[in-house]
C-alpha cells in the first residue's frame, strides 16, 4: 500500500493540495491500522512494515519531482510529513541498509 510522490504531485495540480493531504493521510492511517490489527491479534501472517522508495531514472523527471517536492515541503503540505527525499549521493547507502538482510 503506497502513494507514489509523482502521483500525489500530479493530483495536487488537478484536485488541490487539500485532496492530496487527505488521501495521503488516509493511506498512512490504513497502513498503521493494519499493523495494529496484526500485532494486537497476534496474527501469524506475512505482514511486514517496510520503507518503499520512488526511483526516477530519467534525470529530467527526477529534477522535476525533486523541485516540486521541495516546494511542497517548504509550503508545509501535510502529505510531505511521512516522505523524504533521498539525494542520489545517499541513495545507495539508504537502500543497501534496508536491503542488507535479503
Amino acid at each position: 500500500m503506497k502513494s507514489k510522490v509523482d502521483g500525489l504531485l500530479s493530483t495536487a495540480k488537478r484536485r488541490g493540495v487539500a485532496v492530496v493531504d487527505e488521501f495521503a493521510s488516509f493511506v498512512n492511517d490504513q497502513i498503521y491500522a493494519l499493523k495494529e490489527v496484526v500485532e494486537r491479534e497476534g496474527l501469524d501472517c506475512e505482514f511486514e512494515l517496510r520503507r518503499s522508495y520512488d526511483v526516477f531514472l530519467d534525470d529530467l523527471e527526477a529534477e522535476d519531482v525533486k523541485s516540486q517536492f521541495r516546494a511542497s515541503l517548504a509550503a508545509g503540505h501535510k502529505w510531505t510529513r511521512d516522505r523524504w527525499l533521498i539525494d542520489e549521493k545517499m541513495v545507495e547507502q539508504v537502500s543497501v541498509t534496508d536491503l542488507h538482510w535479503i
